[in-house]
């Protein structure tokens, strides 16, 4: 599966928990999304060094605190807050897929939640090669 097309069938399978998604669909989304985050930070950070920048030279302090959260700092603070809420179940729905795919229960996502290991032991996991299917209906846990 090609770059834009694991990013097209991530949205498609927003709410898919059946089935599998290769290594390459789930990193392919990682890094499309990296990109958008990273397009984020670097707009709010034009738009508040633009800010404060403008307020400095004009204004007093509390101003300047100000100036760095209203207009359009706030506008994209709330594009990228809205960007990520909509993100949650379709990224929930690909990482257990790709649970599915290396022949791990989507249950696994739930080892995330260990403090300082549980994140490591997850990326582990979606790294694992994939388990060929061992029959036409499914592997052992009927995926």
């Amino acid at each position: 599966m090609g770059f834009l097309e694991a990013y097209k069938s991530f949205w498609r399978n927003y709410v898919n928990f059946n089935g599998r998604s290769s290594r390459s669909e789930y990193w392919y989304v990682f890094l499309w999304n990296i990109i958008i985050v990273a397009v984020f930070y670097i707009l709010m950070m034009i738009v508040g060094l633009s800010s404060v920048t403008a307020a400095v030279s004009t204004s007093s302090p509390e101003e300047v605190f100000a100036a760095m959260f209203a207009g359009p700092m706030l506008f994209i603070m709330l594009l990228f807050w809205l960007y990520g809420l909509a993100n949650i179940i379709p990224a929930l729905s690909l990482s257990i897929r790709r649970l599915h795919d290396s022949g791990k229960s989507g249950w696994f996502i739930l080892l995330g939640l260990i403090p300082f290991v549980g994140s490591i032991i997850v990326i582990v996991f979606m790294c694992l090669p994939s388990v060929e299917d061992g029959s036409k209906k499914g592997d052992e846990y009927g995926f």
